[in-house]
């Protein structure tokens, strides 16, 4: 799993991702997505480093997007690997 080295910066709700921005998910219904970094590409939310499958497409449509949470990464933002 892959986290924010500085785990004192908040998580967000995703609707709160912009397009292009990339993030860490923190808090998702599905617990084996939290860790994976995702990036928003429009109304989709691709995942990086992974099967381009586990995608979410129209994902930004929907109101179900409100209970999912991210840290959205920023230039200089340092990662560990657990």
């Amino acid at each position: 799993m892959l986290r924010l080295k500085d785990r004192s910066k908040p998580d967000v709700n995703v609707t709160e991702m912009k397009d292009g921005n990339i993030a860490i998910i923190t808090d998702w219904p599905v617990g084996k997505y939290v860790g994976w970094i995702v990036q928003r590409y429009g109304d989709n939310l691709a995942t990086l480093g992974v099967n381009s499958k586990w995608g979410w497409s129209s994902f930004f449509k929907g109101d179900h997007s409100k209970q999912f949470r991210v840290r959205i990464l920023e230039s200089g933002d340092e990662l560990v690997i657990e």
